[in-house]
């Protein structure tokens, strides 16, 4: 066999080697990014109103957490990091909603677009004195808490490989 030939099947084999090494890492990258967003998805579950709430405002603080870490479950799907969603959409519940879009969610809820500028950013909600700034009566919390739900519906789908779509009301 000539030298040529030999190191030509070398280099052959081992790009091809290498292919394949390529794919397993993807695969295994692909994996570890969804079973960090199922997991932020997790969380935001956890973090859903179990009970009811005397002043709206801290309903609405943990709507705001519920719904941004539904939201950046999607972009991190996607590969963003932590770092990323903290940098580019911090607390914003209508940014996370944009991007989440932009990456696919299907979800469309005219009564939880209602709640995006009340949720953006939500943290605001956290102070008693802004917490008391809105009176129970004039949030419909049955309402705000199911568009919420059927937020955490569609993204588990969009994240599992379903349709990833919802409509509210």
């Amino acid at each position: 066999m000539e030298r040529r030939t030999l190191i030509g099947g070398l280099l052959a084999a081992s790009g091809v080697v290498g292919i394949s090494c390529s794919d397993i890492e993807r695969e295994e990258f692909d994996n570890e990014v969804r079973e960090e967003a199922l997991w932020r998805l997790q969380n935001a579950t956890a973090f859903f109103p179990k009970r009811e709430f005397e002043r709206s405002g801290d309903l609405l603080y943990q709507l705001g957490i519920v719904s941004q870490l539904a939201l950046t479950a999607c972009v991190m799907a996607d590969g963003w990091t932590d770092e990323d969603c903290r940098r580019r959409i911090g607390q914003d519940v209508g940014k996370a909603y944009f991007y989440a879009k932009a990456k696919g969610l299907r979800f469309d809820s005219d009564c939880f677009a209602q709640l995006i500028p009340l949720l953006s950013p939500y943290g605001r909600w956290r102070s008693p004195a802004m917490g008391s700034f809105f009176e129970v009566g004039k949030i419909d919390t049955g309402e705000a808490k199911v568009a919420v739900s059927q937020l955490l519906i569609t993204v588990r789908s969009h994240l599992v490989g379903g349709e990833g779509r919802a409509s509210g009301r």
